[in-house]
């Protein structure tokens, strides 16, 4: 625990706690007193803060320090929260709540706009705070769906995509999430409501391509449209030609630096150039079994492949996980890894060994195993908003 914040956090966890009784015969006397209480502490808290900074010369020291501050400060709002729900609850109790709540956030906020460079935007949100920014998203969505100006189909298709996208990142119930999350959407309808945004399907394109737009809707949505545009064309050499074009206009759009709507999942140009690449293959070979001597010849196999956005030692820490919480009776991870691993790619290897991914085990550290619990959590999240 930061020692700054020990008295709000006492304060939160003991005497505000729903279960102490003592709250709920408070006089209006003792609200004010406990207001005045958190008012000070606020005060307090920023004076100790910057005080804590100018002790740590170092940056990797001060970075800490923010994140710490930080991420308590985000518990103590998310548990005034969670108190704000219980049964029974007097209007004096709830006020005393929300004012506390507004201090808690007045200090969360001082923090992130002197000292945003050093928190962590990894976090989650406090739910307060994602509550009132999911309704001010959610107005902007019904904006966003009367601002339409051209009568082209494909607009409202890819508007359409948008609007769910909004729709389902504003009604997380369970979780909010985490500060990039909310900063991408943000910005993407930011950008959305610009002038001429939404004029053609080409200035949406752009904007989601700038954007990183990795969503499965929309790859979906311009495999459909390359598909169309292969029918369309005589032979195969025109289709592959037609595919390279278009793959060529993909690549030259701008795309913004560490962005994307989903971080487990490849990025939209890689998983389109994918796509493009295994349908010219497809072109490029025929589709045909060669007959010969009245006997047909089957086309060799296809070998899948799933393309993960993991390293070795996270396949194996997944595929470890997997076994040891009963995800697969009955097998063990050598066969599960015979099994799965050859189908595996990722951005430096095509396919897997079993042996490779056993020897991963010795490579599996820190940095492996938050980066797959980043992951699970982010499924556990998707799962509660379906």
């Amino acid at each position: 625990m930061s020692y700054i914040l020990q008295n709000w956090n006492i304060l939160i966890t003991s005497t505000l706690h729903p279960t102490n009784l003592d709250i709920f015969s408070c006089t209006d006397e003792s609200i004010q007193n406990r207001i005045a209480q958190s008012k000070e502490e606020q005060d307090k808290v920023r004076t100790l803060f910057l005080e804590g900074i100018l002790e740590r010369p170092k940056v990797k020291d001060r970075q800490q320090y923010v994140k710490l501050n930080q991420v308590i400060l985000i518990r103590l709002l998310d548990q005034l929260f969670s108190y704000r729900q219980s049964e029974n609850l007097n209007d004096k109790i709830i006020y005393l709540y929300d004012i506390i709540s507004s201090h808690l956030e007045n200090s969360l906020n001082f923090i992130e706009d002197f000292f945003g460079n050093y928190c962590n935007r990894d976090e989650k949100v406090p739910i307060p705070h994602f509550i009132n920014s999911a309704k001010e998203l959610g107005r902007q969505v019904e904006l966003l769906k009367k601002a339409i100006p051209s009568p082209e189909v494909n607009v409202s298709a890819l508007v359409n995509i948008l609007v769910n996208n909004f729709n389902k990142f504003c009604s997380q119930q369970k979780s909010s999430p985490t500060y990039n999350e909310l900063m991408y959407q943000g910005d993407l309808m930011n950008q959305l409501q610009k002038d001429e945004s939404l004029a053609s399907e080409n200035s949406i394109k752009k904007i989601l391509f700038y954007f990183n737009y990795n969503d499965d809707d929309f790859i979906a949505y311009l495999q459909g449209k390359l598909n169309t545009l292969a029918e369309c064309l005589p032979t195969k050499k025109e289709k592959i030609e037609g595919l390279l074009f278009e793959q060529k206009i993909f690549n030259q759009l701008p795309t913004r630096l560490n962005c994307h709507l989903s971080n487990v999942m490849p990025s939209l140009k890689e998983q389109l150039n994918h796509w493009i690449e295994e349908e010219v293959k497809f072109l490029e070979r025929g589709h045909i079994a060669k007959v010969r001597d009245d006997i047909t010849i089957p086309a060799k196999k296809e070998e899948i492949y799933v393309h993960v956005p993991f390293k070795g030692s996270e396949i194996y820490l997944l595929h470890k996980a997997f076994i040891d919480s009963g995800g697969a009776s009955g097998e063990t991870y050598k066969s599960l890894f015979e099994k799965t691993g050859a189908h595996l790619t990722n951005k430096n290897q095509k396919g897997f060994s079993t042996e490779s991914l056993q020897k991963n085990s010795d490579k599996v550290n820190y940095e492996v195993k938050d980066n797959v619990k980043r992951f699970l959590q982010k499924m556990i999240r998707n799962i509660d908003s379906y």
